[in-house]
């Protein structure tokens, strides 16, 4: 009993003789972080699933400003999202633009804070610009059994913003059944 009660003080020493200095730089300078910009996709894709007899398939596409608080947006924030093809995987063919509604390259508009509706003040999503992707499954241009794959990267923000390293790119799954 006396040797583990020697052994825990022991332990419990050399841990407080060994933390780090409390005077060291902090690792981020948070007085001068730039706002990022990014799709808010945590998996990177989405496979886009459908009933079956469905005659087409909706989804949200989000660009979104992150780290800093949405109410300090004082401008309107343009993000260009464009289609990637080096992103395709393969076994995937790129989903062909007569079946989706949308037009890239895409601007896609964040707005500043004073123009967001007061009765939508409170919400978080105020940071976020948002279209409406729609993909016509019946287009002649698909293929039974074939995956579609519409790969989009964020190419272009304003120089005072940083697009996100981890979250500039998402892919759109699309099998057609």
């Amino acid at each position: 009993m006396k040797t583990k009660i020697i052994s825990l003080l022991f332990i419990a020493l050399t841990a407080l003789s060994t933390t780090s200095c409390l005077n060291d730089d902090y690792m981020f300078d948070f007085d001068n972080m730039q706002a990022v910009i990014e799709l808010p996709y945590v998996d990177h894709s989405l496979d886009l699933t459908y009933r079956s007899g469905a005659t087409s398939v909706s989804t949200n596409l989000y660009v979104n400003y992150s780290i800093a608080d949405w109410r300090n947006i004082n401008e309107e924030i343009p993000v260009t999202v464009n289609i990637n093809e080096s992103l395709l995987p393969g076994g995937t063919e790129l989903l062909p633009p007569s079946s989706y509604n949308l037009k890239f390259p895409l601007t896609m508009t964040i707005k500043k804070a004073s123009d967001v509706d007061s009765t939508d003040r409170d919400k978080l999503n105020n940071q976020s610009a948002t279209e409406i992707l729609t993909i016509d499954l019946t287009n002649s241009n698909l293929t039974v059994g074939k995956t579609y794959v519409l790969p989009l990267e964020i190419t272009s923000v304003p120089s005072q913003y940083v697009i996100s390293g981890n979250f500039r790119t998402v892919l759109f799954y699309v099998t057609i059944k």
